[in-house]
């Protein structure tokens, strides 16, 4: 996408579904033509606000560009909840962007209907009036739903008009789908045969997948379609096309629709353009069930195979995504996670995408964020002319589009997709509309199962930072101490440099005393207060990132390894007397009744293995012992002095 080109952005619930894929690669098309830019926001449910599931989707929402747009074109019928479309309507209107609202009226927007009802007036009429039925059967939607009820009264409008009664017991509803039209065709045929009802000349039905599924149950009871009985669709389902007879139905104009769209687009950006509404016809298409045109030879082998091929496709894929999603989450690691996708790009089937996460998923794990902002995103990988990489940098606050700059460049249309777990947002990716378009229900499929490793990976990390940290000063505990310590080892053994170990072992002095004489929250106030100095005592130093741990009690261990060549020894030379002067500064600052005071043992040695680690680790506790030794004989002296001086005095 390129700056000086013109924007537009389509919101949509459930652009996986049959109809919608179709409309939506339709003002593609129509908009890659003219030279508009395209960003699809896409929500994989209806958005009811009922599950977990909703919830999550509904963020990506947020991240329209309302303000980069020419227009915003809005599926408000794909949305069950109409708040969640209006909102982005308000959005709009507050930034005087126009909305073409889709099938669905909307006042004050633009509006693109179809003409449902007209369309399927002339299937009825054909089957009536054309083909002379008089007994005609109905398989409506769902009892109550809009445009089925809409659809009955056409039906009906049609009888009345050609002087036929309507009866009651030739309506059923098949509620759009495979199971309750198969229940309803069962129940007329038993109707037929037992003479309740005149078997109907023709059936009409309100959509194709239930017209394919009465084809199929008339066909098993040995009635033929269209010599025994004329069947009808409607909308236009791509299935049809591999089954015998082919339909007879109507279907969308999708050319004339790009058009239609792409018309209003140009037209709601110039100035005083008003509102109006625009009514798409469908195509009619009277084909071999209702006799119009002969059956094809049709190659049963083919389809067969066809269809073999797609179940071998997919359990392939079921198998793929099972074991990518025991790779992934085989750890705790985001940072290790990020690097295994790569052998599993191909699975997302892409040339161009980035994954952008939150500090809601990034913060619980292994991704480095201390010095990211509060409202930072982190692009934790990318596909850039099919090559993978994971660049784990950070994108600030509302720069997520700058940081996309290149897919805009390469790629016209982008779909935004969110990603989240049990409700909670943690990003979002980008990826190249023309590449998912071929299949959008595998890509989901694999957006699902990268959503669950991401949700398992961030609870796999909260575990394990609980079992790697000390809870009351956020350092490591012993265990993350080892672990942290033997991964930077084995990092720069692997660089084959010669390694250096820095190790403090810290041991507060006086704990006790504090603890029996001013009481335990005293006590762990003065923890917490030789932790915050370990820590901003390791941030200090400018090679190699430290390890603080604290050991239990008042035991601390500081480690720092670096390569031998670079490391800053007069930083360890100097760390002990650096610490002991922090902790005299506060003691001067503070009005606490206790004197705080560390023993300290430092040492730092060349190390080739976890050998070596052992023995150093024994050796600076010696010294540390020694150090606190000499302290104890000091205030052992100390308080010798005040007792002797008060008798003195006494005396």
């Amino acid at each position: 996408m390129k700056e000086d080109r013109k924007k537009i952005a389509i919101c949509v619930a459930r652009m996986q579904s049959d109809i919608r894929k179709k409309h939506i690669q339709a003002i593609c098309r129509e908009a890659r033509n003219r030279q508009y830019d395209t960003f699809i926001f896409n929500v994989f449910c209806t958005m009811d606000y009922t599950t977990n599931f909703a919830k999550g989707e509904a963020h990506i929402l947020d991240m329209v560009p309302i303000h980069k747009l020419e227009a915003l074109i809005l599926f408000t019928e794909s949305f069950l909840n109409i708040e969640v479309a209006m909102k982005l309507v308000e959005r709009a209107r507050e930034a005087g962007v126009p909305v073409i609202s889709v099938d669905y009226h909307l006042d004050g927007c633009y509006n693109i209907m179809f003409a449902y009802e007209e369309s399927f007036e002339k299937i009825i009429r054909h089957v009536v009036e054309f083909h002379g039925c008089k007994k005609v059967n109905f398989m409506a939607g769902f009892k109550g739903n809009t445009f089925s009820d809409a659809r009955i009264r056409t039906f009906q409008k049609v009888l009345a008009d050609n002087h036929i009664e309507f009866e009651k017991d030739r309506l059923a509803y098949g509620q759009f789908w495979e199971t309750p039209a198969r229940k309803n065709c069962e129940r007329w045929i038993k109707m037929w045969e037992n003479g309740e009802q005149e078997r109907p000349e023709a059936i009409i039905c309100a959509n194709d997948i239930m017209a394919l599924t009465v084809c199929n149950v008339l066909t098993n009871h040995g009635i033929r379609i269209p010599d025994d009985m004329i069947l009808t669709g409607f909308d236009g389902l791509e299935l049809e096309q591999y089954c015998t007879p082919r339909l007879t139905m109507a279907r969308d104009d999708l050319e004339l629709l790009g058009r239609e769209f792409l018309d209003m687009v140009d037209k709601c950006g110039q100035e005083a353009a008003e509102p109006y509404e625009v009514r798409i016809p469908f195509q009619t298409v009277f084909s071999e069930s209702c006799g119009c045109e002969p059956i094809r030879e049709c190659n049963s082998n083919e389809q067969i195979m066809y269809l073999y091929d797609r179940g071998a496709e997919m359990r392939t894929r079921s198998t793929e995504t099972f074991l990518m999603m025991s790779e992934l989450t085989d750890g705790y690691s985001a940072v290790d996670m990020a690097r295994k996708l790569s052998q599993y790009k191909d699975m997302m089937g892409v040339d161009s995408a980035m994954i952008f996460l939150n500090r809601k998923f990034y913060s619980e794990t292994d991704i480095p964020c201390e010095n990211l902002g509060k409202e930072s995103m982190v692009l934790l990988a990318q596909i850039r002319q099919g090559k993978y990489t994971a660049p784990l940098i950070e994108i600030p606050n509302h720069k997520e589009y700058d940081a996309m700059h290149w897919m805009f460049q390469e790629v016209s249309q982008v779909v935004f997709i969110p990603l989240h777990c049990l409700g909670e947002n943690y990003g979002f990716l980008a990826v190249s509309y023309e590449e998912i378009s071929k299949d959008i229900g595998a890509f989901y499929e694999f957006i699902l199962s990268f959503e669950q490793v991401l949700g398992i990976i961030r609870r796999q990390s909260q575990l394990h930072k609980v079992y790697i940290t000390d809870m009351m000063t956020g350092l490591s505990n012993r265990r993350g101490f080892f672990s942290l310590l033997e991964k930077k080892i084995r990092e720069l053994q692997g660089k084959e440099k010669d390694i250096l170990l820095f190790l403090a072992s810290i041991d507060m002095d006086g704990l006790k005393y504090i603890n029996d004489n001013y009481g335990h929250p005293e006590g762990d106030f003065a923890i917490n207060t030789i932790a915050r100095f370990l820590r901003g005592s390791v941030e200090r130093y400018q090679g190699a990132e430290g390890i603080c741990a604290r050991f239990g009690g008042d035991e601390f261990m500081i480690a720092i390894v670096d390569e031998e060549c670079i490391a800053d020894t007069a930083f360890f030379d100097d760390y002990e007397q650096e610490l002991n002067k922090r902790i005299e500064q506060f003691n001067k600052r503070t009005s606490k009744p206790y004197q705080l005071g560390v023993s300290t043992g430092t040492i730092y040695r060349r190390i080739v293995d976890q050998d070596d680690v052992h023995r150093l680790l024994k050796m600076v506790d010696d010294v540390m012992y020694e150090c606190k030794y000499e302290h104890h004989l000091s205030r052992a002296v100390r308080s010798r002095d005040m007792i002797w001086g008060e008798t003195e005095e006494n005396s």
